[in-house]
C-alpha cells in the first residue's frame, strides 16, 4: 500500500516538473522535521499556504500565488497522518490527493510523502479541473498561474484550493462500505499467506475470507452497479459491484444470485447467497475492494462496527 503510494506521487510530481511547474529546476526539497522551533522551510510551507489562501478568497492579481512547490518528508517515529496534516497546516484532501493514499493508515514511519506550498488537489483533465473550480468558486485563471499552463493541457493539473468529494472522503477515512456479511468468522486476511490448497507454496491473497453456512444472505458493501454476476474461474460463482471513483466490490464462492449485471443495488441490499463454489476449501464468502484494477486491504474500508 505504501509503495503505490510513493509510486503515484512521484509519477505526478513528473509531470508537473517536466511541465515547468514546481520547484526551480525540478528539484524536490527536502522537509527534515515537522517541529516548530526554528524550522525555516516549515514556517514558510505554512506562510505560502496562508498566501494562497488569502489570494483566491479575496480574488486578488494571480501573480500575488506562491510558486507551486513540493517538499519531500519521511514521516517519523510517533508521526502518522493526522500529524502530519496539522503540523504542515495543509488540509486532508491535499495530502490524499497529492501522495495518492487510499486510507490514512498507510501513513506511518518510514513513509515518504511529498507536501505542496498550497492545499489543493491534483486532477487528470481541464474538465475536471474546470468543475471543481465551479464547484468551490475558484477563478480558473489561478489554476493556470499554478501549473503554469495557459490551456491546462497537462496530464496532472494541480487545483489550488480545490478540494474532493464528500464520497471520496468517506472513502478515504474508511466509513463508506459496510460488511458484506452480518455475521461471520475471519479466516483469511489481506496480503502474502501460504496456498491453501500447496502449503509449501506462497500466494497474495487480494481480500478476506469469511466462513459461513451456505445460503448465508451476502450484502452489497456499498451502492453500485452491478457489472458482473456469474461464473469467474477461482472464484466460482462471483458478483462484481462497481461504485463511484473507480472502486468495486467483488464477492465470490457464492451459491446462488439474487441480481444481474446490470441491476443497481443500494448499501445492504442481498445480492447473493454464499456458498463453495470454485477454488474454496469450505464454505466462505471472499470478498475484494479495488480501485482503478488495483487490490485493497478491505479492513481500511469497513465502516467500524460492520
Amino acid at each position: 500500500m505504501i509503495r503505490f503510494s510513493k509510486i503515484t506521487a512521484a509519477v505526478i510530481l513528473f509531470c508537473f516538473f517536466s511541465a515547468g511547474a514546481g520547484a526551480a529546476g525540478g528539484k524536490i526539497n527536502e522537509l527534515k522535521s515537522l517541529a516548530y522551533h526554528n524550522n525555516k522551510t516549515l514556517k514558510s510551507i505554512r506562510d505560502d499556504i496562508r498566501k494562497t489562501i488569502f489570494t483566491i478568497k479575496s480574488r486578488r492579481p494571480e501573480e500575488n500565488l506562491p510558486e507551486l512547490t513540493f517538499y519531500r518528508y519521511r514521516v517519523r517515529n510517533k508521526e502518522n497522518f493526522w500529524k502530519v496534516l496539522s503540523r504542515s497546516s495543509l488540509n486532508m484532501d491535499t495530502l490524499m490527493s497529492v501522495n495518492g493514499l487510499t486510507s490514512p493508515s498507510q501513513v506511518g514511519p518510514g513513509t515518504i510523502l511529498f507536501i505542496p506550498n498550497m492545499r489543493g488537489v491534483v486532477v487528470s483533465s481541464r474538465r475536471e479541473a474546470e468543475s471543481i473550480t465551479s464547484l468551490e468558486r475558484i477563478d480558473l485563471r489561478y489554476v493556470k498561474q499554478v501549473n503554469r499552463s495557459s490551456d491546462l493541457d497537462k496530464k496532472h493539473i494541480f487545483v489550488p484550493c480545490g478540494k474532493i468529494s464528500s464520497i471520496e472522503r468517506s472513502l478515504f477515512l474508511g466509513t463508506a462500505f459496510l460488511s458484506p456479511l452480518k455475521k461471520g468468522r475471519r479466516t483469511s486476511g489481506f496480503g502474502t499467506r501460504s496456498d491453501p490448497f500447496n502449503k509449501k507454496r506462497r500466494e497474495f491473497h487480494r481480500g478476506v475470507d469469511i466462513a459461513c453456512p451456505i445460503g448465508t444472505a451476502v450484502h452489497a458493501s456499498r451502492r453500485g452497479r452491478v457489472v458482473f454476476a456469474g461464473y469467474k474461474g477461482g472464484y466460482g460463482k462471483a458478483v462484481i459491484i462497481e461504485h463511484e471513483y473507480g472502486y468495486m466490490s467483488i464477492y465470490g464462492h457464492l451459491s446462488r444470485f439474487r441480481v444481474k449485471a446490470g441491476d443497481t443495488v443500494g448499501a445492504g441490499g442481498v445480492v447473493a447467497l454464499s456458498g463453495n463454489t470454485g477454488r474454496s476449501t469450505g464454505p466462505h464468502l471472499h470478498f475484494e475492494i479495488r480501485k482503478n484494477g488495483r487490490s485493497l486491504n478491505p479492513d481500511t474500508f469497513i465502516k467500524p462496527g460492520h
